[in-house]
């Protein structure tokens, strides 16, 4: 600990000078010299710096326990290694610069940035190594190797380059962006590195109305593990630290480390938003409702919706919201039949103390399982032992969850394929995606998988907004008729995994709401997801022994 405290101090030591030289670059302009006459002119306003810049270092660093270190499955009797019991420690460091110049009085303006991140691990820097089959990601032991979600590799990137326009209640930005939408953001707090998308984003607001219109088109895409852009989605490529390409679709010429999966050319989101005006401050209540459209190319298409209805009358803030959507597979399809729907709701209320403000909140969504009866093609077979399909030199076009059962042979020969998850190409493996129970390490979506889940939280913030805790234990059943009759999973037949979290932040100076934080930043994160024993028989051996994952995240981050 006391080498990854070395390394920490000498990185804020590092920005604190940056930041300080950086300054003398964003003072204001010199006002205009009053002139001398016998009563002065008032003096002129400052004329508004046109450059601006923005930028923040952090310092990661997580350990993880995976499924479980029994040395008994850590080999099977033939000398296979099970890297689920592989214990991980990671670091990684990264400095992430923003700048704008703004064109005076013409609407337009210019933006870049630049990101960089170390591991400070001298074996495995070179993102190559990691590829699919590459020697630091295959855990062999006594090898433990980083954990590539951060990842565990050097990047070095120019995410941001991009021309704007704002003036009035109409924006536009085109080239090398950020974006927080739903289903395709850039998920900063995840990790170290932000993802970043190539497109033309164009926004307008009625804000008399409340109302906002949004479009964008997006080519390219550089995932939180990637230093390039390419046409390429979570769900299509082997992305680091991801799930990637599901192993029952076949990808002609994929071999190890020379296999990148499969190309599309990006998506298009429509949007149509509405929030309660200010104006109408007679009001007792806020509205706030949203419509999406992402149109993913050969892949699927996304109807998403969410609203939230807060009665601001009462002093507990009590609100209602749900959400919920149709996702179906599109164009050529590339990873197969897609056909799933959502349904959630949550609700919450705000108790205020002298000490500061505690959120409360429920949340449940819901994902119904969907099956079709088949013949499987020539190379495709469903395993006797697990119900799962393998699948070798050849597809089985079906988007299918992970590590739940997901097909049954019939008498008549033929197979019951169980389907019906929700497919995101942008942020599969990332656990950011909007359902209201996706919690630190999982969510359905992740596990590409149908079911129920819910998720109860508790939020503290201090009075003075610089302290913020939050709680929550989530429970998810991913179950379906096959897990029923198969005895490996006991009497229970929602294959239940539980897991809570706690997260704390301490912002050691100013932070006001709606505003860019500067300053010193700690975070501290702990997960802890379970299967509990008394659902299966034989202490869940499907999964390899006891079913426990632990995960420690730390982060120091200082912006400016």
């Amino acid at each position: 600990m006391s080498t990854l405290l070395s390394r920490v101090v000498l990185t804020m030591a590092t920005v604190v000078l940056a930041s300080t030289s950086f300054a003398l670059a964003e003072t204001q302009a010199t006002p205009v010299t009053q002139t001398t006459v016998a009563q002065a002119s008032p003096a002129a306003s400052p004329t508004p710096n046109p450059f601006t810049y923005r930028g923040s270092v952090r310092a990661y660093y997580f350990t993880r326990q995976n499924a479980s270190n029994y040395p008994g499955v850590q080999f099977d009797a033939s000398g296979k290694y099970n890297s689920n019991a592989v214990n991980q420690a990671s670091f990684m460091d990264g400095v992430d610069l923003h700048a704008d110049y703004h064109f005076a009085g013409s609407g337009f303006y210019v933006g870049g940035g630049y990101f960089y991140g170390n591991p400070f691990d001298g074996e495995c820097v070179q993102a190559q190594l990691h590829a699919k089959g590459g020697p630091c990601v295959t855990q062999i032991p006594p090898n433990t190797n980083p954990d590539d979600t951060l990842p565990g590799f050097t990047l070095s990137t120019f995410d941001e380059a991009y021309l704007g326009y704002k003036m009035d209640n109409f924006s536009a930005v085109i080239g090398d962006q950020l974006l927080n939408n739903p289903w395709a953001g850039s998920y900063d707090a995840t990790r170290v590195k932000p993802a970043a998308y190539q497109g033309a984003d164009f926004q307008y607001t009625l804000p008399k109305d409340g109302v906002t219109l949004e479009a964008l088109d997006v080519i390219g895409y550089e995932n939180r593990t990637s230093s390039t852009f390419s046409q390429s989605t979570l769900l299509t490529s082997y992305p680091s630290g991801s799930t990637g390409l599901g192993s029952n679709i076949y990808v002609p010429g994929c071999v190890a480390s020379a296999c990148s999966g499969i190309a599309t050319t990006g998506f298009f989101m429509g949007k149509i938003g509405y929030l309660t005006p200010a104006t109408q401050s007679a009001n007792n209540y806020s509205i706030a409702a949203d419509g999406y459209l992402y149109a993913v190319s050969d892949i699927n298409t996304m109807w998403w919706g969410d609203a939230k209805y807060t009665d601001t009358k009462s002093a507990y803030q009590p609100f209602l919201a749900i959400q919920g959507g149709f996702n179906t597979n599109a164009g050529t399809s590339v990873i197969g039949k897609i056909q799933s729907d959502v349904i959630g709701v949550q609700i919450g209320a705000t108790y205020k103390t002298k000490f500061g403000s505690v959120l409360g909140t429920f949340g449940f969504d819901s994902i119904p399982w969907k099956t079709d009866t088949i013949t499987l093609p020539k190379g495709v077979s469903c395993s006797t032992t697990t119900n799962t399909i393998s699948a070798k030199g050849a597809s089985l076009n079906y988007f299918l969850p992970t590590q739940v059962p997901d097909c049954q042979t019939l008498a008549d020969g033929q197979t019951q394929v169980y389907y019906g998850g929700w497919a995101s190409p942008y942020t599969d493996s990332y656990a950011a995606d909007p359902l209201f129970t996706t919690s630190i390490t999982q969510g359905v979506v992740d596990r590409r998988a149908a079911g129920n889940s819910f998720k109860v939280a508790g939020t503290f913030t201090s009075l003075n907004n610089r302290f913020v805790f939050v709680a929550s234990d989530a429970w998810y059943q991913y179950g379906n008729n096959i897990s029923q009759t198969l005895p490996q999973f006991g009497s229970y037949s929602n294959l239940s995994t539980n897991e809570w979290n706690l997260d704390g932040r301490y912002y050691f100076s100013q932070n006001k709401p709606g505003q860019l934080y500067k300053g010193l930043l700690i975070r501290y994160r702990y997960a802890q997801r379970t299967i509990p024993d008394t659902y299966f028989a034989s202490g869940a051996t499907w999964l390899g022994g006891i079913p426990l994952f632990k995960y420690n995240r730390a982060q120091l981050e200082y912006d400016f």
